[in-house]
């Protein structure tokens, strides 16, 4: 009789911009190919809380482009006030959840989202359930509170800095397995397959200028600074933001013709890193890890305040890329890539080549499999330079499974109580 497969619990979302679904569905390229577990995803946005809950996720975009004070005003107030913050979602989420844990009955929780992690954990601490929780960190640097929760089984962090501020939080270092960030098979085996060639000055550059998927930032006048003060060639990506579409096309498309390409929304982000010398963005981690995993040399224009905010320098400590701050000095900061036949931008590609991984989202899955398994193996750690170092994971597994004891009173319960409730 074949063994009853481990079951794993993804939650994930796709409606705070795209980064948390691109991570979840990086470990699912890995996970189709683990026959000793199933895994069951749910967007935390949809199955688990309310439409008014859902359209404050959907407001990311909204106001990422527009009020971006606003913004940080959240992020600033859930770092303060982090217990209320995770209360609440408590709260809005934690009777949708047991339905669902008591229908799926998980081995382990793997999150991908900050908001459904100490939340969560709450929850079934409430209700008497010893589920263990694995968190993958969607931030290298400025990590969020609610990613840090102690009673985490296994804290996943993409770098260094990630991992010590997540042990200024209090988790124990056992806890703790530093990756790299995950990035999905299309762009690692891209990369692995097709060798791109150096820039070698005898064309115009070609420019890749994005901002995330939901289209923030000022990219018509980034846009606007490099057609007039350069001779790149330029394609531009706005991503769910149609109005911004149609307004450079409106603005370029007539007077630079060829020389821009504007489109919305892509699924083949991997072709178009792919056939760029340059890569210009925004500190979005998602957008700039795919870059160095497709070896492509980055200028970061700015971040996200708050969330986003350590991550320019991130990329200038590691060579990845280089700054640059305000519209006037993008021209600048391109041509000092470019000039004596690309020597900078040679030096970034080695760079990248160094630090890249293909294998961040494999180990990260393999991590939660064995979690589920019941598994204690002995985790290595690396991706950022000064090498490898072995984590003890004698303590990451608290329980290798939950007290099954509950699931047929959940099972029969017609309705369950609250997260808050007593």
């Amino acid at each position: 009789m074949n063994e009853k497969k481990k079951k794993i619990l993804l939650i994930t979302t796709k409606h705070t911009g795209c980064g948390h679904k691109s991570i979840s569905d990086s470990l699912m390229d890995w996970f189709v190919e683990m026959p000793e577990v199933e895994v069951v995803q749910v967007d935390g946005f949809e199955d688990l809380v309310n439409r008014s809950v859902t359209a404050l996720g959907d407001s990311y975009g909204v106001v990422t482009r527009h009020a971006k004070f606003l913004w940080k005003m959240t992020w600033d107030f859930g770092t303060k006030f982090n217990s209320t913050y995770c209360s609440l979602m408590s709260t809005w989420a934690g009777k949708r959840f047991l339905e669902v844990v008591a229908r799926e009955q998980p081995d382990v929780v793997l999150t991908t989202h900050p908001m459904f992690n100490s939340s969560l954990m709450t929850v079934c601490e409430e209700h008497g359930l010893d589920l263990p929780f694995v968190s993958v960190q969607a931030d290298p640097v400025s990590v969020h509170p609610s990613w840090c929760d102690p009673r985490s089984a296994l804290i996943i962090c993409a770098t260094d800095e990630a991992m010590e501020r997540t042990l200024s939080f209090g988790v124990p270092r056992e806890r703790i397995l530093k990756v790299g960030f995950p990035t999905r098979r299309r762009f690692t085996d891209m990369a692995q397959r097709v060798e791109k060639p150096a820039y070698d000055g005898s064309r115009p550059a070609r420019c890749l200028l994005m901002s995330g998927g939901e289209g923030s930032g000022m990219l018509g006048s980034y846009a606007l600074e490099l057609m007039t003060k350069t001779d790149v060639t330029l394609t531009i990506i706005c991503g769910r933001n149609r109005q911004l579409k149609k307004r450079l096309e409106a603005l370029l498309k007539r007077k630079y013709g060829e020389r821009v390409r504007i489109l919305g929304f892509v699924t083949d982000i991997e072709n178009q890193m792919n056939e760029s010398d340059i890569m210009i963005t925004r500190g979005s981690p998602n957008s700039f890890f795919e870059a160095v995993v497709m070896n492509v040399p980055l200028i970061i224009t700015g971040a996200l305040p708050g969330q986003e905010q350590g991550n320019p320098e991130l990329v200038e400590r590691y060579g990845l890329g280089i700054v640059s701050k305000g519209v006037k000095k993008l021209p600048a900061a391109v041509k000092r890539l470019l000039a004596d036949d690309g020597r900078e931008l040679l030096r970034i590609r080695e760079a990248q080549q160094e630090y890249r991984r293909f294998d961040n989202a494999k180990r990260i899955a393999e991590a939660a499999r064995d979690l589920a398994l019941g598994r204690r193996p002995a985790y290595r750690e690396g991706n950022a330079p000064g090498g490898e170092r072995l984590l003890s994971a004698r303590r990451v597994v608290r329980s290798a499974r939950p007290k099954r004891a509950l699931w047929p009173l959940l099972r029969v319960q017609r309705f369950l109580p609250s997260a808050s409730s007593s």
